[in-house]
């Protein structure tokens, strides 16, 4: 067989081999986003327990406030009532002072019912933490695996895409950008040998004196039909 041939076929094996690492590289991404997005869920719920935690506990804060002005009120009431002897007086402080009351014991209700809204979504926050734990705990030897995984292909891919350095300088120039542009549109297999005097790639027949060139010759030449670069096998 042609040096030129040799160095052609064994190029494209060292491009398959490294096609074949980036695939079983991008195999692994896949892997890591199904991972991802089961902590990404958990990790949602989370946030959004802990912005619901911050909520509540922020009108409780304003609900207490309320409730600690009205009993402010109310005990000025009760002091201007204490000091007031004229009945008229006493009947309209004594409705402030009523009033008053009413109005610390509804901030106080609204204070409880928060309260225990608090604890609820605090509650809620305390099981995401857990469930995300859990998921990252129960989500570590696999990642590991993969992390591991990953850089065994990585370090196969180095060593491959270095041989192929090596492969790609024993094909001539013109040869070597006429593969090239043919690989990269095929994305696969380019170069196949002349079976029966046909294109293994898509059987269609080459005249008789092209065939025996190529022999002659070692050239190797485009399919017009289907665009492989062909070589005439011993």
């Amino acid at each position: 067989m042609h040096p030129d041939v040799i160095a052609l076929v064994a190029l494209e094996g060292e491009d398959s081999a490294v096609e074949s690492l980036e695939s079983r590289l991008r195999a692994l991404e896949p892997r890591l986003q199904e991972l991802e997005r089961s902590r990404e869920v958990a990790a949602t719920a989370l946030e959004r327990a802990k912005h619901t935690l911050t909520a509540e506990e922020e009108k409780l804060r304003e609900a207490r406030a309320r409730a600690a002005q009205h009993r402010t009120l109310q005990d000025r009431n009760q002091r201007q009532l204490d000091g007031i002897t004229n009945i008229r007086e006493a009947n309209a402080a004594s409705a402030q002072l009523e009033s008053a009351r009413r109005m610390a014991s509804d901030a106080d209700a609204e204070s409880a019912r928060i309260a225990a809204r608090v604890d609820e979504a605090r509650a809620r926050m305390q099981q995401a933490e857990l469930a995300i734990a859990e998921i990252e705990g129960s989500q570590e030897t696999e990642r590991s695996a993969i992390a591991a995984e990953r850089r065994e292909i990585e370090e196969e891919l180095r060593h491959a895409r270095m041989k192929r350095e090596g492969s790609a300088k024993r094909v001539t120039g013109s040869l070597l950008a006429k593969y090239d542009k043919v690989r990269r549109r095929r994305r696969g297999q380019s170069v196949f040998p002349l079976r029966g005097g046909a294109c293994a790639s898509c059987d269609t027949a080459l005249p008789l004196q092209r065939r025996h060139e190529m022999a002659r010759t070692g050239a190797i030449e485009m399919c017009e039909a289907c665009g492989v670069l062909l070589y005439a096998a011993d």
